[in-house]
């Protein structure tokens, strides 16, 4: 159940749902107004074409599956 692993899993589970939830927001935020920030650059969907943007926000809800899929096995010691 909840929170029988080791204090160090349970703190890394809940960090990593954290950085799923950002990771939400910021495909959301994509997704809404067409501009993903990428390291200290952003780019637009105007700029760099429909099928490389709609990549880039794919490639970061895989990531953020994984986050998701990762905090889940940590928290709740899915095996």
């Amino acid at each position: 159940m909840f929170g029988e692993g080791r204090p160090e899993e349970i703190l890394v589970g809940i960090v990593s749902a954290a950085l799923a939830v950002l990771l939400a927001i910021r495909i959301r935020h994509a997704l809404t107004k067409g501009v993903v920030p990428i390291y200290k650059k952003r780019i637009s969907r105007s700029e760099v074409g429909e099928a490389k943007f709609n990549f880039v926000v794919i490639a970061n809800a895989v990531g953020m599956l994984l986050l998701l899929w990762i905090s889940a096995d940590l928290i709740f010691q899915i095996r």
